[in-house]
């Protein structure tokens, strides 16, 4: 008996040794494979290069020629991808009177959607076949007018249909003030025809929501710009696309209208208007000051407005859910003519808080009864000069933007989860010298803007993508200011929401972002546009993130490292476009990779 017993501690002993010796599991997180570094314009043939020159805004992948292509301002460009630690310029080409707005490959053709300079009502959508190896062009199957500012497009799986987010932004015609309708597009082509068919185009507008602004305001929508005699369906801004499962709903976000709209696919119907409401930060933590000499994340008597720019559908398990990334935007028309000089933002600071209203209260509760709006607290949060006004004082005051994720189930449509302070709590301890920084200007050291956007949308989350990989549902969060990409994950149900990692291609905090740029050391920076590649379609055959950062000017080609490898697919060949002797020549001078 007591041998068995020594045996049964003999055994425990090792286990123990066994569990406390294995090597720690690997966090998903992204490794660079190379960088594009995108010209803005050409100069007898010579590429130009410049920081913050708007080079790279959008991109979109051909899985069967790797092939990536990318818009910025009125150039479009084509690189071959087949070997992603050395991707090669295949194509280039500018479009004359129009700036590029969005990019995406189905089938075997690509789509480009596009502001028209010259008559800003009449914004396009071209569709070009993919690009030919053999004359080394795109060919035009068709051009599409939509509508004023189409920002983003997205084609169903089976390319038979293409939703169209018509912004329509304020602008000003030469004579007066234009705030055009938005409006959701949608794009047909005729059933197992595809692309090169005839198509049918219809515009939904808001119209019917005219009457019924005042009740989505009391539940947390906006309707921003009341002056020239505005309607709420002028008002509205279309901004970002995602797909239901079943790919028969739109989702739509309208970004300024802190709402986003669902949409019919199959009826052609905008169904209904879902507001986002508010985030309630005395119930989290932000930091709200840039003049406090420090990163000060605590919380404070404000509502955020969360106001995403990307979304996108998701499922887990049976459930479907919509990822948020709460950006925050305003209107400011200060430059457009005719609009009475609107701008909705202004500092804390410049508000009478209301004595018996709620952010009173916590003040004297908290003991900044007197120093509440003093630079160093709220005093320089910029903030709705139009929310929680009531007479000529203010009982709320309400931010831009939630600096985080947020998770609505698409059944009910309530808010079900939100990261709240994490995106800044993860930046001040793992990138404190990039913590809410400005990315913008070139000449600036890294490490001296930093804390310089809290006082408007501090890390102003923006870009979303998400995938099933393995068991889980990865998350790519995209942090534009200055340029870094949170990963998550969702193994069973939301609530095990699990940070994985941070990443960012800026490499060095001491020295100025247009030295980076010039030393093809930062890229990332304003991480706008994402895209998961699956193994499947990927040409290492390993699972990819495509990173457009709009300020660096870049396309990146990130690995996805730590997940379940099981199943993906290894090319037999590398898989990219060749000319006769294996090479594609480029004329105009290679671009710099880093």
């Amino acid at each position: 008996m007591s041998g068995l017993q020594s045996i049964d501690v003999f055994c425990l002993v090792i286990l123990c040794i066994s569990v406390t010796t294995s090597a720690p599991v690997e966090r998903i997180h992204l490794e660079k494979l190379s960088t594009i570094y995108l010209p803005h314009s050409y100069v007898d043939g010579v590429p130009q290069y410049k920081y913050n020159s708007l080079a790279a805004t959008q991109s979109a992948y051909d899985a069967r020629q790797h092939v990536v292509y990318v818009i910025g301002g009125s150039l479009l460009h084509a690189y071959d991808v087949g070997d992603p630690l050395n991707p090669t310029m295949i194509l280039k080409t500018r479009l004359a009177g129009v700036e590029l707005l969005d990019v995406e490959f189905c089938g075997d053709h690509l789509l480009v959607s596009m502001d028209n300079l010259v008559n800003k009502e009449n914004g396009m959508v071209k569709v070009y076949r993919r690009y030919n190896t053999v004359k080394k062009s795109l060919d035009l199957v068709h051009t599409i007018t939509v509508g004023s500012l189409p920002d983003m497009i997205l084609p169903t799986s089976d390319c038979q249909t293409v939703v169209v987010a018509v912004e329509a932004e304020a602008y000003y015609n030469g004579t007066h003030f234009v705030d055009p309708e938005g409006a959701v597009g949608i794009i047909e082509f005729e059933p197992l025809k595809g692309a090169e068919s005839e198509l049918q185009y219809t515009r939904l507008d808001f119209k019917k929501f005219n009457k019924e602004w005042e009740d989505l305001v009391a539940r947390g929508a906006r309707f921003v710009y009341r002056n020239n005699n505005n309607s709420f369906s002028n008002d509205v801004e279309p901004e970002f696309i995602t797909f239901s499962k079943d790919e028969q709903i739109a989702y739509v976000s309208l970004q300024e209208n802190n709402a986003f709209a669902e949409v019919d696919i199959i009826n052609k119907e905008i169904l209904a208007i879902h507001p986002f409401g508010y985030k309630n930060w005395t119930n989290s933590k932000l930091d709200a000051s840039d003049k406090d000499h420090a990163i000060n994340i605590r919380s404070w008597p404000v509502m955020g407005m969360y106001l995403p720019d990307s979304i996108k559908a998701i499922s887990v398990g049976d459930k479907s859910y919509l990822l948020t990334a709460n950006e925050g935007d305003t209107k400011d028309y200060t430059n457009i003519p005719g609009s009475g000089g609107f701008n909705e933002a202004t500092r804390a600071s410049k508000l009478t808080i209301a004595d018996s209203s709620d952010v009173a209260r916590w003040a004297d509760m908290n003991g900044f009864n007197t120093t509440l709006l003093d630079k160093d607290n709220l005093g320089r949060l910029m903030v709705s000069n139009l929310e929680g006004k009531v007479g000529d004082a203010y009982n709320a005051l309400y931010a831009f933007g939630g600096r985080s994720m947020s998770i609505f189930d698409l059944s009910t449509f309530d808010l079900v989860y939100d990261t709240g302070s994490d995106v800044e709590e993860l930046m001040a301890q793992q990138e404190p010298e990039m913590f809410n920084a400005d990315g913008k200007l070139k000449n600036d050291v890294v490490s001296s803007t930093k804390d310089t956007r809290s006082d408007n949308k501090g890390p102003e989350v923006e870009g979303i993508e998400a995938a099933q990989i393995g068991s889980s549902v990865v998350i790519f969060l995209g942090i534009e200011r200055p340029g870094l990409i949170a990963v998550y994950s969702i193994s069973d149900d939301v609530s095990s929401l699990k940070f994985e990692s941070l990443w960012t291609g800026i490499t060095k905090t001491d020295d100025t972002f247009g030295n980076l740029y010039g030393q093809r050391a930062i890229s990332g920076v304003d991480p706008e546009d994402l895209r998961y590649i699956p193994p499947q379609d990927s040409p290492n055959g390993q699972p990819l993130l495509l990173c457009t950062g709009t300020v660096s000017g870049t396309v990146s080609l990130l690995e996805v490292r730590g997940v379940n490898k099981v199943g993906i697919h290894i090319p037999d060949t590398d898989g990219h476009i060749q000319d006769t002797d294996g090479h594609i020549p480029d004329t105009d001078g290679k671009p710099v990779f880093g």
